[in-house]
């Protein structure tokens, strides 16, 4: 169906609707508002959604953001605009409106879709909005999001991935007119729009970052982050912040990568059901005939508390910070040691002689994983190039659930410099795994920026990304201090080195101890063990692909890490779509500002593939890409769109080379596609 805002423009919605009992019945709405293209792309992957919570007594809509997917428009010009939101507004209110609506609707997602969620609950406030459920969502979009996370540059196979995606035609039709030429395929690619604000010093970022306005949030929200998802700090600052203004705020934190904690492929740990958990929520705050009082009477808080990397317990807490908790403070001393013992204060007055001394190397960090989520290996490779602290072997169980807090009295012969720290755990047989890790980029230890003055003494503080985390007697703690972690963060431009000085008083860290409790005492919350009933679950048949790629490839002059995914889908309407996402990044070894990356985004779409029962069942070419099926394309319309993009950089200046491509007709004909290119240059702004 279609959604008209008040400029004519009409955007595309999705309804699934369940079966009336009565010809009065009504239902509350759960809408769901991204750019990722309900209908092709997206729509496999939101299906087992739609049919889950239809089935239980929701309307569920799914809209396609303006000028994306099948809804009208010129694309919009990043995410997150003030016109995504001004439409936003007038969906919630269509949709209020609907017959068979009762009035009440609720917002929901995971990543984008719970990023405006929480922005319309916060920033916008409708009348018709009455809960929220969001997962993996920021309240930062400078410092906790992709592009610059904790301030440094990042690019990853999303920067070129959304690019090719906004180029495509509407469905179902996929037209490629004149119209569809101007409104998407030639619009400025999202990425110079980023290298063009890369400070957070005006309302491009602050605008719709939800930290500037915690005392808007006025509804009930529930929150999911992950163990092993970037934005894993969100929910408990938003619980810290607007626990008193909300009327009910649920957090829980768990073993989670970047996806539905249900989709348990992708996350280890226990089972989390978050579809029956989205439902006990909605029911109590949109549905009057099924309320239950439970999901309000329990904690507000739900942790998984960590035993190692893919093993733990989930636990309730109902305060936070954790009434339990205690600091417990350790210091980096000379020879290497992280102790609980401060450096005396006649040693203090010798510290200039306590230091210790970096080679900035800005290729390091592959172990450290990619964009700060995911699970990550042994660390030892990465921290044979940093200041490595670590403890004797401890000799009782240290528990820490919380935000580890560290400063560092550092100085660099240069003008820019990153700190990179990573609380590790040593287990006894020496391997060593990351417990949690923050950075900080130099310039910005101050409001505005500033270049470092070359050897100046710095007391740069900075705070870690929230954890939990159990060490056992054995075990060692340890602290890794870097100045690169390549390729989460774009390296700085300047050789130099680091030095960081061991002052007690100013080069230390904090640990936020949790006393133990019984088991007994604080049983498992049990809607985390549930699993979703087998017959709500659609078949995977029409989703494949190939492994991710994701390794290291280093010479005596560079390194490169390369990345390359490879995913299928058959849709109803048969068509069959292949896209190929692959990027990688060098960094010369004789010169940290000569960073080069370079990414791929190829999406193939073939019409009448009928006879598949599977998507498994096509025969794919089988090249290096395996992008392209083993079909008879000459009576089959087919399509592809590519996205090349490139980002380079010297110490002055990054540099943008973008071309956009479509193809018609099979490539082995002349036929010429039609392309797009840009090409821009932005000053390097403290980075």
């Amino acid at each position: 169906m279609w959604l008209s805002m008040p400029d004519g423009i009409r955007l595309s919605a999705t309804l699934a609707i369940p079966v009336s009992k009565h010809n009065d019945e009504k239902f509350p709405v759960l809408f769901e508002y991204k750019p990722y293209r309900k209908d092709d792309n997206f729509f496999n992957f939101d299906q087992p959604n739609i049919f889950y919570l239809a089935r239980r007594g929701f309307i569920v809509a799914k809209v396609d953001i303006r000028g994306t997917g099948s809804s009208e428009g010129v694309l919009i010009e990043r995410e997150y605009t003030t016109q995504e939101l001004d439409d936003c507004e007038h969906v919630i209110e269509q949709l209020a409106d609907y017959y068979c609506s009762n009035g009440r609707v609720g917002m929901y997602g995971l990543s984008w879709s719970g990023f405006n969620s929480l922005m319309m609950a916060i920033l916008r406030r409708p009348t018709a909005l009455k809960a929220i459920f969001a997962a993996h969502a920021t309240d930062d979009l400078y410092k906790n999001d992709i592009h610059y996370p904790d301030g440094i540059l990042h690019l990853d196979h999303y920067i070129v991935s959304i690019d090719q995606t906004n180029a495509l035609p509407a469905t179902p039709d996929y037209l490629m007119n004149e119209e569809w030429i101007k409104q998407r395929f030639t619009r400025r690619p999202w990425s110079d729009v980023y290298l063009e604000h890369q400070l957070d010093d005006d309302s491009f970022w602050r605008k719709h970052s939800i930290k500037y306005a915690y005392d808007n949030l006025t509804i009930p929200v529930y929150l999911i982050g992950g163990l092993y998802d970037p934005y894993k700090d969100v929910p408990i600052n938003i619980y810290e912040h607007a626990r008193q203004v909300s009327p009910k705020i649920k957090v829980v934190v768990g073993p989670f990568a970047h996806a539905m904690p249900e989709n348990t492929n992708r996350n280890p740990g226990p089972g989390f059901d978050s579809m029956a958990e989205m439902v006990r929520w909605f029911n109590y705050w949109l549905n009057d005939k099924n309320k239950n009082n439970d999901i309000l009477n329990e904690p507000d808080i739900t942790l998984f508390i960590r035993t190692n990397l893919t093993a733990g317990n989930y636990r309730y807490e109902s305060e936070w910070p954790i009434p339990r908790q205690r600091i417990r403070r350790m210091y980096m001393n000379k020879g290497r040691i992280l102790t609980e013992q401060a450096i005396s204060d006649t040693e203090n007055e010798c510290v200039n002689n306590n230091v210790d001394t970096l080679k900035y190397r800005p290729w390091i960090g592959f172990e450290g994983g990619l964009w700060l989520g995911g699970l990550t290996g042994d660390q030892r490779p990465f921290d044979e190039d940093c200041l490595v602290y670590q403890t004797d072997p401890i000799h009782e169980t240290i528990e820490i659930v919380g935000f580890v807090n560290v400063s560092l009295q550092v100085s660099a012969t240069a003008p820019l410099a990153h700190w990179i720290v990573r609380l590790e755990d040593v287990d006894i047989d020496g391997r060593v795994w990351i417990v949690t890790t923050g950075a900080i980029n130099g310039a910005q230890r101050q409001t505005p920026p500033a270049n470092l003055e070359p050897n100046r003494r710095y007391i740069i503080p900075l705070r870690l990304r929230f954890t939990t985390w159990t060490f056992f007697p054995g075990h060692r703690i340890r602290i890794a201090v870097s100045n690169a972690m390549f390729p989460t963060y774009w390296p700085s431009p300047f050789a130099m080195n680091t030095s960081l000085f061991l002052n007690s008083s100013t080069t230390f860290i904090d640990l936020p101890v949790i006393h133990s409790i019984s088991s007994t005492s604080s049983p498992p919350p049990s809607f985390t063990q549930q699993q979703v009933p087998p017959d709500d679950i659609l078949s995977e048949s029409f989703s494949g692909g190939k492994p991710r790629i994701y390794r290291k490839h280093e010479t005596n002059l560079s390194t490169t890490i390369i990345f390359e995914r490879l995913t299928y889908e058959l849709l109803p309407r048969n068509i069959f779509i292949s896209t190929l996402l692959a990027w990688n990044i060098t960094c010369s070894h004789s010169d940290p500002a000569d960073v080069q990356w370079k990414g791929q985004a190829q999406q193939f779409y073939v019409y009448d593939m009928h006879g598949y029962a599977s998507v498994n069942d096509i025969p794919m070419i089988d090249d290096d890409k395996g992008l392209y099926p083993n079909v008879d394309l000459s009576k089959r319309r087919h399509f592809e769109i590519n996205v090349n993009l490139t980002v380079y950089s010297d110490q002055d200046y990054f540099y943008i080379n973008f071309n956009r491509q479509l193809f018609r007709l099979n490539r082995i004909t002349d036929e010429l596609p039609l392309t797009f290119t840009f090409n821009s240059k932005k000053k390097r702004q403290f980075q």
